[in-house]
C-alpha cells in the first residue's frame, strides 16, 4: 500500500491507496453524495471555497457511518500525534475538536483525493471530451 502523508492544521496523518475492490465499492456510495466536488477533482482542481460546500452539502449523520469512516478506514488513516487510526466517530473525537473540526474535513478531501483523483481524471478524459450531441449541419 502506498502512504502518503499529510500535514494538516498543527498534526500529521498518514493515508494510503485502498485495495480497488474497496475503492470500488465505496466510489459507488460516494457518488451520489458529492460527485459535483469528486468531478473537480478529475480537472486537477485544489479545493477552494466552493468545492468545500459542495463537499459538504450532501453530508449527513448517515453519510460519515456508512462512507466517511469506511473511506477513512480503508485508507489506514492515522493520525501520527494522536497515535490513533481514524475510522470512527470515537476515534474522530480523540483526535479532533470542534475547533478543528474543519482539519477532518481536510483530511477527508485529502484522502479523497489521494485514492480517486486519478480514476475521476481517467473518466473525464475518456469520456469528457467525447462529444455526444449530434453535429447539426447548416
Amino acid at each position: 500500500m502506498k502512504v502518503e502523508t499529510f500535514i494538516i492544521g498543527n498534526k500529521e496523518y498518514t493515508a494510503g491507496k485502498m485495495n480497488a475492490f474497496d475503492a470500488g465499492r465505496l466510489l459507488i456510495k460516494l457518488k451520489s453524495v458529492i460527485s459535483p466536488a469528486l468531478s473537480q477533482l478529475g480537472q486537477g482542481e485544489d479545493i477552494q471555497n466552493g468545492n468545500i460546500m459542495d463537499l459538504l452539502s450532501g453530508l449527513d449523520e448517515k453519510t460519515h457511518e456508512d462512507i466517511i469512516f469506511p473511506i477513512l478506514a480503508a485508507a489506514g488513516v492515522y493520525s501520527i500525534e494522536d497515535k490513533r487510526k481514524i475510522s470512527s466517530a470515537m476515534d474522530m473525537n480523540m483526535c479532533f475538536s470542534v475547533d478543528t473540526l474543519f482539519d477532518f474535513y481536510l483530511l477527508v478531501w485529502e484522502v479523497l483525493k489521494l485514492n480517486f483523483t486519478p480514476f475521476i481524471g481517467q473518466v473525464t478524459s475518456h469520456f469528457g471530451s467525447q462529444n455526444t450531441e449530434p453535429e447539426v449541419v447548416v
